[in-house]
């Protein structure tokens, strides 16, 4: 039995094609959210430590 019958004879996407399915562009937006709420966060602190420092 041949691995392509097994999984019924799809193959996994390559190069670019994998950022085609739904899934998989849910994924990006959630490293760039991810990404930016850290960002946000890292500032906020800075500002936040000054502030206090501050007063």
């Amino acid at each position: 039995m041949a691995p392509a019958a097994a999984s019924g004879g799809s193959t996994l996407p390559r190069g670019f094609s994998v950022f085609t399915t739904f899934p998989d562009l849910l994924f990006i937006f959630e490293f760039v959210f991810s990404y930016v709420v850290t960002l946000l966060y890292v500032v906020h602190a800075v500002f936040a430590l000054i502030r206090w420092k501050s007063s």
